[in-house]
């Protein structure tokens, strides 16, 4: 067999990219134009992505629907269970709440869990305590407060850890109170801090 007959028979049991290595490696244009197209192809793309974020932040109702990514002032408050129901998704701001534990979340951003057409529709606007232990997806009915007072040991243990999941996913707005207790008024406290701390700089 002759050497030339011999190398090429060679090459052809070598790896696919160690030929496409010595392609490049012989015509370094092709990795200098294959370098420019990546990095051209790369600012595209990118430049693509922020013009359509800023046009949904632009336009966060297009073609008359809702936005769910565009983001809702921050809700701080104190509600009964005749509140907390209004904040069932159906809003025009589409804000839906759910109490856990006796603390009320947004779970606006998890649409696909509690909005109309979600997994678990029947959650929104609701005490939803019961139905984490229970594993119910059932709607609560319930008008009136439920201070949860007959459960066991082990069901506080598993809805204190429900709890803690949903602090750590969802915004919290404040807490379910009983009608007759007077609710918090949030904005009216912050601004009491604020002078507290404005008259003690002044004496510090």
């Amino acid at each position: 067999m002759s050497k030339c007959r011999q190398n090429k028979v060679d090459e052809e049991k070598l790896p696919w990219y160690y030929n496409l290595y010595s392609t490049l490696k012989n015509t370094p244009i092709n990795c200098t134009l294959l370098i420019v197209s990546a990095f051209v192809f790369y600012k595209v793309v990118k430049i693509t992505h922020r013009r359509r974020n800023k046009n949904l932040a632009q336009n966060p109702q297009s073609n008359g629907k809702l936005n769910i990514n565009a983001k809702l002032p921050a809700l701080k408050c104190d509600m009964n269970v005749k509140e907390l129901r209004e904040y069932d998704g159906v809003r025009p701001d589409g804000r839906i709440l759910v109490a856990v534990n006796f603390n009320i979340y947004d779970v606006s951003c998890a649409k696909h869990f509690y909005g109309k057409d979600g997994t678990y529709p029947h959650y929104a606007g609701c005490d939803i305590s019961r139905n984490l232990i229970n594993f119910s997806a059932e709607k609560n009915e319930r008008e009136d407060f439920d201070d949860l007072s007959d459960l066991t040991t082990k069901q506080k243990s598993t809805l204190l850890e429900w709890d803690h999941q949903y602090s750590d996913r969802y915004p919290l707005v404040g807490r379910l109170l009983p009608e007759q207790e007077p609710s918090i008024d949030f904005d009216i406290e912050k601004s009491e801090s604020e002078d507290i701390a404005a008259l003690e700089e002044q004496f510090m």
